[in-house]
């Protein structure tokens, strides 16, 4: 031990929170900015129209896709076209001369009414994540952003108590 150094085991707690905050939030936004870089866009799964394959509050990754090459089978996000709101369902037939697709819900008795325009397709699911979609979606508001800001600084303030009792 170095002079004028102690050992404080409250010390070591507070870095130690810190720190696993700070990397925490960091990585949690990483992880929704880095995958826009290779064509994946993420979102928020609503409804059970998907259950049990995809739960409500999952968060789905799709990846930008030429909407010809999609296969029956395929889970896909698109753009209904009466809300504008993206929408997470299956591939049930491709009809590449109208570049139109036929889609259902996993959950769904029947093919959705409106076929999907190719225009309208985002992409291919290539993750699902359960739960995780639901935690995420207050980050998109101002007041999530406030929040994670907050939260880190109070990562640096608990290293920072943490040096200080080291001292």
């Amino acid at each position: 031990m170095t002079e004028g150094k102690k050992k404080s085991p409250a010390a070591a707690v507070l870095n130690f929170i810190g720190t696993a905050i700070i990397v925490i939030v960091i990585v949690l936004c990483l992880s929704l900015i880095v995958p826009k870089f290779f064509g994946i866009n993420s979102y928020t799964v609503l409804t059970g129209s998907m259950e049990p394959s995809i739960p409500v509050g999952s968060l789905v990754c799709a990846k930008a896709t030429e909407p010809d090459t999609l296969a029956v089978g395929d889970v896909i996000v698109f753009y209904d076209g009466i809300n504008s709101i993206p929408v997470t369902h299956r591939v049930v037939e491709n009809q590449s001369d109208s570049y139109q697709i036929i889609t259902k819900g996993d959950a769904n008795a029947a093919n959705d009414i409106t076929p999907v325009d190719y225009v309208n397709v985002v992409g291919k699911v290539v993750l699902c994540i359960p739960v995780l979609g639901r935690l995420l979606v207050p980050l998109g508001t101002l007041m999530g952003k406030i929040a994670m800001l907050a939260i880190i600084l109070g990562g640096f303030l608990m290293c920072e108590v943490a040096r200080r009792l080291r001292q």
